[in-house]
């Protein structure tokens, strides 16, 4: 990933300093932490809502804020798109009319591509009271997007939905970020959250950032560590799915598109296709690992794969396998002296299809 963003301010607020200095890559970064850690004011001073103290930030290649060269450019300019947690919707204006708002004739985004990739049109001639707190969400991004922003950032937007409709907001940002390949940083306290939408993370805590990276490697950061550890570890990947069939009874889902012997076996309430984006968490607990296959087992998902890491992590031990996807086990130290784990080894990892949670399907 590129660090299109730099940012080194310094911001004291009563008795909270925001004294940030890092890099944010491309793509979609999460950004966790406690509460009042400084992660929504970051965004309202990238945003330009508020200003630092002192410091620089530079936003691919502009300059937003110089302290030293009296650079200060203002919010309407720098086109860094904020979504606040509750939406901010316009009650009185359709929502036709809301998303229309500020939007200018020949912006690089249009209405009707926006309409449509979020599947809002049916909305359109209703109030905001009349559409439900998924739907506000989606004509909030909706309406920051006809402004052609250079980054999207959303502020806390899952925290007033419930889990099924925060669920279903998520396809949505997959789906924008893959058509407009901007930069989206999405603010939650929520750690499962932001793994169904990226495994790139920025931690937050007293003000500073503690932890820039992949979620697998900060888990064994010394100073990230004294966030994550508060969390259960889990892994949350996102599988396409290429191909489709029945197994001893069961479907199995194909997420590789060369053709292999891996596969998910998995019980799925809704039917899905070729092509559905599945999203899926399994506890590292819940997967042991083999040296080979085993037969006569009830545990039916037995995937090959290759140990890329063993770490400790306090008194637990984490094998890190790439079995197509990338995952955390949890093992004891003796199983890992008794098989002989090393870095490199081929293994199988097992676990159970009721162990794997489905947290959201999309295109």
């Amino acid at each position: 990933m590129s660090a299109p963003v730099y940012i080194d301010i310094r911001s004291q607020r009563g008795n909270f300093q925001l004294a940030v200095k890092t890099f944010i890559p491309d793509g979609i970064v999460g950004i966790f932490g406690p509460s009042g850690s400084g992660k929504s004011s970051l965004l309202k001073i990238m945003a330009g809502i508020e200003h630092p103290d002192n410091g620089q930030i530079i936003v691919r290649g502009r300059e937003f804020y110089n302290r030293s060269c009296k650079i200060k450019v203002p919010a309407r300019k720098r086109k860094m798109g904020l979504v606040f947690q509750e939406g901010r919707l316009f009650p009185h204006m359709s929502i036709r009319k809301n998303l229309l708002f500020g939007f200018e004739d020949g912006a690089a985004i249009g209405l009707n591509e926006v309409i449509d990739l979020l599947e809002i049109r049916h909305l359109l001639n209703k109030k905001p009271h009349q559409c439900s707190g998924g739907e506000q969400q989606r004509v909030a991004i909706g309406r920051m997007l006809l402004s052609s922003p250079e980054v999207l950032m959303l502020d806390e937007p899952f925290s007033s939905l419930d889990q099924r409709l925060r669920r279903s907001i998520i396809p949505y940002l997959i789906k924008i970020h893959q058509k407009y390949h901007m930069p989206i940083w999405v603010v939650s306290h929520d750690i499962c959250d932001l793994l169904m939408l990226t495994n790139q993370l920025m931690i937050m805590n007293n003000g500073q950032v503690v932890g820039n990276g992949s979620y697998h490697e900060l888990l064994f950061d010394s100073l990230a560590t004294s966030v994550l550890q508060q969390e259960d570890e889990i892994n949350a990947v996102r599988l396409p799915i290429y191909h489709i069939e029945q197994v001893n009874g069961m479907k199995a889902y194909h997420y590789q598109k060369q053709t292999s012997s891996n596969y998910l076996l998995l019980d799925v309430d809704q039917e899905l296709e070729i092509g559905d984006q599945l999203i899926v968490s399994i506890s590292p607990r819940n997967i042991s690992l083999s040296l080979h296959q085993v037969d006569d087992i009830s545990t039916r998902n037995q995937l090959a794969g290759e140990i890329t890491s063993i770490k400790e992590r306090g008194k637990k031990v984490f094998c890190q396998v790439d079995i197509g996807f990338s995952v955390l086990v949890e093992i004891t130290r003796s199983a890992c002296d008794k098989m002989g784990l090393k870095e490199g080894m081929n293994i199988y990892c097992l676990f159970k299809s009721s162990s794997v949670k489905i947290l959201s399907v999309g295109k």
